[in-house]
């Protein structure tokens, strides 16, 4: 599956398990891991070990046409956790008004 896949069955199930307050926090950090996930995903594709070199041409052509979410599964997600949580987030937790112990 995609990432947005992925995104779109986790909301889905998480919205009948849980309240309408709680799930809007939810969907803020989702919709803000797949902006990040566009952001860098690419790059850090890139950057892995498991790419081969003659493979970067084509990832580099994707990620000019694709969104990342929209082309790749979530293998590479938990590498960008970490800028997630300690740039992108604290970065733009303001604009849903999240505060920073969630």
């Amino acid at each position: 599956m995609h990432v947005d896949e992925i995104f779109a069955l986790y909301l889905f199930r998480t919205s009948r398990k849980t309240n309408e307050s709680f799930y809007k926090t939810i969907l803020a950090y989702v919709i803000f891991f797949r902006e990040c996930l566009n952001k860098i995903g690419w790059q850090k594709l890139m950057e892995s070990d498991e790419v081969l070199e003659e493979d970067q041409e084509q990832i580099a052509k994707d990620s000019q046409k694709y969104e990342f979410c929209l082309k790749n599964t979530a293998e590479h997600a938990p590498e960008i956790c970490n800028d997630f949580v300690t740039m992108y987030m604290d970065q733009n937790r303001n604009l849903l008004e999240i505060s920073k112990p969630d």
